[in-house]
């Protein structure tokens, strides 16, 4: 895995068409190029309310971006500088997590998204599994 070294231009919650709620955070690199680092839906469909609804890891997520970005609110975090973690080159870069600087956060700890769902991806299946006995 690399890391870049980008400062955030703009940092957003939305819902956006089809009513997903997500975030972006965009970033600028040392080398020129721009990325929208998120874009990962917070919610899921619900069949039995046949909307999206609000999961744990969607509010675990807000919450370990804006703990490790120490901010109280996304638009707060326009300006700092960051690690975007990825995999890749170029225009190829895939992030997929952000770090503050230690200078920023001295407990700076990686927010790698797949960790992050990780966590709930085991009490989900269990869910499912609970409803179909």
């Amino acid at each position: 895995m690399n890391r870049k070294l980008a400062k955030i231009t703009k940092a957003k919650l939305e819902i956006q068409e089809r009513h997903i709620l997500n975030f972006w955070i965009h970033v600028d690199y040392e080398d020129g190029f721009s990325q929208g680092v998120g874009g990962i839906a917070l919610d899921e469909w619900s069949e039995d309310k046949k909307s999206r609804i609000g999961t744990a890891y969607g509010c675990e997520m807000i919450r370990r971006l804006l703990i490790e970005l120490n901010v109280d609110d996304f638009s707060e975090m326009a300006g700092k500088h960051i690690w975007v973690h990825g995999e890749g080159e170029s225009f190829s870069f895939k992030a997929v997590g952000i770090q503050a600087l230690s200078t920023d956060n001295k407990e700076s700890k990686a927010v790698i998204f797949s960790e992050v769902y990780k966590m709930f991806e085991d009490s989900s299946n269990q869910l499912q599994e609970d409803k179909t006995c």
